[in-house]
């Protein structure tokens, strides 16, 4: 599974699933009340840790994974 994160800190994952982003943030620590819907917003505290363990990506680019499942 790859990690993507963006600008605003929204953090999602290919392959793209619900359940996925579960496990995701599991992995990165981070608690199930960051999770918005369709994405994981990044806490300010794992910022650079989550940085060291995703890719960065545009906003966009977020949108088009949540959309499609693609980058």
């Amino acid at each position: 599974m790859s990690y993507y994160y963006d600008n605003q800190r929204h953090l999602v994952c290919i392959p793209y699933s619900i359940e996925n982003l579960h496990t995701m943030a599991q992995a990165l620590g981070i608690k199930r009340g960051w999770f918005h819907t369709n994405h994981y917003d990044i806490p300010k505290y794992l910022l650079e840790y989550v940085q060291t363990e995703a890719i960065e990506a545009r906003p966009r680019q977020i949108v088009n994974i949540i959309k499609t499942g693609k980058l």
